[in-house]
C-alpha cells in the first residue's frame, strides 16, 4: 500500500512521546522524494523501520551531522527545526541500504519491562515448575523473566538482578510465590542472538532516540540474556509451537507466552495458538499467558490467561509496562 503524503503525516499521532520523530515524520511527508524511500518499504511497519534503519547506519558508521540532533548521539540537541537538511541528505545517500534494511528486519521485541505484567499472568495460573516458551521471542528477553528484579510500585520480588523493572501498580498488589522454569525455548521467525553485536545494534536502533531509560535496560537485558541456556526455534510460530510443545516431557508443565505478537498474524490465524495449546494438552499441563494490543484506539494491552478454559481477561497494561492494572 502506497501511503499519501497526509497519510504519512498521520503517524505523528503514534509518536507522542518522540518529538524528533514527529518532526522527522513532517519533513518526509513534505518531500517527495522521502515518500518514495518510505513507500519502497513494504512492511506496514514502515515509519518505525526507516527511522531505526537510519539510527542503526548512524550507530555502525557514525552520526555524522544528523548525529547533533539526536539526544541518544550528543548531550546538547540542536533544535529540531533545521534537521530537515540532514535528515533528507543522509536518507537519500544511504536510500538503497535503508529500503534493503526495512524490507529485510523486523521490529522485533526490546522490551522486556512487559514482563511485570507477564510474570503476575503467570501466578494467575497453578504454573510453579515448568518449561517457558515464548511465541515471538526475538532476542529472548522474556525467556529470562525470574532472572530480574521487580518493582510494582512498594512491592519487590526477585533476585538481586542487572536488571530491574519498576512499574506503577494501578490496581491491587501482586501476589508473587516462587516459580522454577527448567528450560526456556523462544520461536521467532528471525531469531536474534543477544551475543550478536550487529543484533544488539539493531534493537537499540528500534528504541526512539529520547527514551534513555528503555536503551539502558536493553543493553543490560542483553547481557543477562547473552549468558543464558535458552533455545530459539526459527521459522513461522504456527509450525513451530506444537513440535516444540510435543517434544517436552510428558506430564510436564507448559507456559506459554504471547506478547505484542498476535498483531503480527492475520486476524483469522490468531486463534490458531490457541487451538494448538488445546491439542497439546493431551499430554501435558499447559497455560498460556497473553499480552496483546489489538484494539489501537486504546493505550491499554489486555493482559488474559488460558488455564485450560480459555482465555480470561486477567489485567491491563501499558504497552512498554510503564503500569499495570489487575
Amino acid at each position: 500500500m502506497t501511503l499519501t503524503p497526509e497519510q504519512i503525516r498521520n503517524w505523528k499521532h503514534y509518536a507522542l512521546n518522540s518529538p524528533l520523530y514527529r518532526r522527522l515524520t513532517d519533513v518526509i511527508a513534505d518531500d517527495p522524494r522521502l515518500c518514495d524511500v518510505l513507500n519502497s518499504i513494504e512492511d506496514r511497519t514502515r515509519h518505525n523501520l526507516l527511522y531505526a534503519g537510519v539510527q542503526y547506519l548512524m550507530m555502525r558508521d557514525g552520526p555524522g551531522d544528523l548525529g547533533r540532533f539526536y539526544p541518544n548521539f550528543t548531550e546538547r540537541p540542536s533544535d529540531l527545526e533545521g534537521i530537515g537538511g540532514p535528515f533528507t541528505d543522509f536518507v537519500l545517500a544511504s536510500s538503497a541500504e535503508l529500503i534493503a534494511l526495512g524490507n529485510s528486519r523486523l521490529t522485533q521485541t526490546n522490551e522486556c519491562r512487559r514482563c511485570v505484567a507477564l510474570l503476575p499472568g503467570i501466578w494467575e495460573t497453578p504454573a510453579s515448575s515448568f518449561h517457558l516458551v515464548d511465541v515471538g521471542a526475538s532476542a529472548g528477553l522474556n525467556l529470562y523473566l525470574d532472572r530480574y528484579q521487580y518493582r510494582w510500585g512498594s512491592q519487590v520480588w526477585g533476585p538481586p538482578s542487572p536488571v530491574v523493572l519498576e512499574t506503577e501498580n494501578r490496581g491491587r498488589p501482586v501476589a508473587p510465590r516462587e516459580i522454577e522454569v527448567m528450560s526456556r525455548i523462544g520461536l521467532d521467525l528471525n531469531p536474534l542472538d543477544p551475543s550478536d553485536a550487529d543484533d544488539r545494534r539493531w534493537l537499540e536502533a528500534l528504541i526512539w532516540p529520547e527514551h534513555d531509560e528503555r536503551r539502558r535496560r536493553l543493553r543490560a537485558a542483553l547481557d543477562l540474556a547473552s549468558a543464558g541456556s535458552a533455545d530459539v526455534v526459527a521459522g513461522e510460530a504456527l509450525e513451530t509451537l506444537g513440535p516444540t510443545l510435543g517434544s517436552l516431557p510428558p506430564g510436564e508443565s507448559v507456559v506459554v507466552l504471547n506478547a505484542f505478537t498476535l498483531n503480527q498474524f492475520a486476524p483469522d490465524d490468531r486463534s490458531r495458538v490457541g487451538d494448538i495449546v488445546d491439542g497439546a494438552r493431551a499430554d501435558r499441563p499447559v497455560f498460556r499467558v497473553s499480552m496483546e494490543w489489538l484494539t489501537k484506539d486504546t493505550d491499554a494491552a489486555v493482559v488474559a490467561v488460558d488455564d485450560g478454559t480459555g482465555l480470561r481477561e486477567v489485567g491491563l497494561a501499558h504497552p512498554h509496562g510503564e503500569w499495570i492494572e489487575f
